[in-house]
């Protein structure tokens, strides 16, 4: 059965590591075509969020270290970072803007529903994003009649972490499965890390390198009737 809808490789930055209460900072994706497994071009999006603490109290301080982390991989200060998320758009305005941006994307434009929406893909998205994004869309009324997200194709979801481990589970070469560990083991830049843009560039290039790989595979492997006695 061959795969028309669109494939959204997507991360967000947060001010915290829980995706139960978290604020997203920061979402960007990009789309790829699902036939020539390409990019589509101009297809990137990036977009700030200001975080819930901080819309309600423009004084909050953190108590912990996410905003010495942030202003880390941003090479500036924590003062720069904490004026930066007071002045970012609110989360109602970033997450239109980005459910605005998928309905661009389905795979048909006429008649478009859940099930021709793009499919969502990142990296580690089970344990941390997609918990996020089920959160922002019942917060915002993105569900469908189960209450679930309606903005992603509903059945298949790609976890560029768990097709690493289908290749890697015996390899004892790769020393974890975070995504920085990935890029010192396929030779990847670390320059830009942990900002969502170069994390969803990365993604998408392992993603694409590795289903490509599958195609060929299984262009030459027999199936049909290969349980049959």
């Amino acid at each position: 059965m061959i795969n028309y809808n669109k494939i959204c490789v997507f991360d967000f930055e947060t001010d915290g590591v829980d995706p139960k209460v978290c604020s997203p900072v920061q979402l960007a994706s990009v789309i790829i075509d699902p036939i020539k497994l390409e990019v589509i071009p101009n297809s990137e999006f990036n977009i700030t969020f200001k975080p819930e603490c901080i819309a309600k109290d423009p004084d909050y301080e953190y108590t912990t270290d996410v905003v010495d982390f942030h202003a880390k991989v941003a090479g500036c200060s924590k003062a720069d970072i904490m004026e930066k998320w007071r002045n970012n758009p609110s989360q109602e305005h970033s997450w239109k803007m980005f459910v605005d941006y998928l309905a661009k994307y389905h795979s048909r434009s006429s008649r478009k529903s859940q099930f021709s929406a793009p499919i969502a893909a990142g990296y580690n998205i089970y344990r941390f994003d997609l918990p996020i994004i089920d959160r922002l869309s019942a917060k915002h009324g993105n569900t469908n009649k189960e209450g679930k997200t309606d903005i992603f194709y509903p059945r298949d979801v790609i976890d560029v972490m768990n097709l690493v481990f289908y290749w890697f589970e015996q390899n004892g070469e790769l020393k974890s499965y975070t995504l920085d560990s990935l890029r010192d083991y396929f030779g990847i830049s670390k320059d830009g890390a942990h900002d969502a843009i170069k994390d969803i560039r990365d993604t998408a290039e392992i993603m694409i390198r590795f289903m490509k790989l599958h195609r060929k595979l299984a262009a030459n492997i027999k199936f049909k009737d290969s349980f049959r006695q």
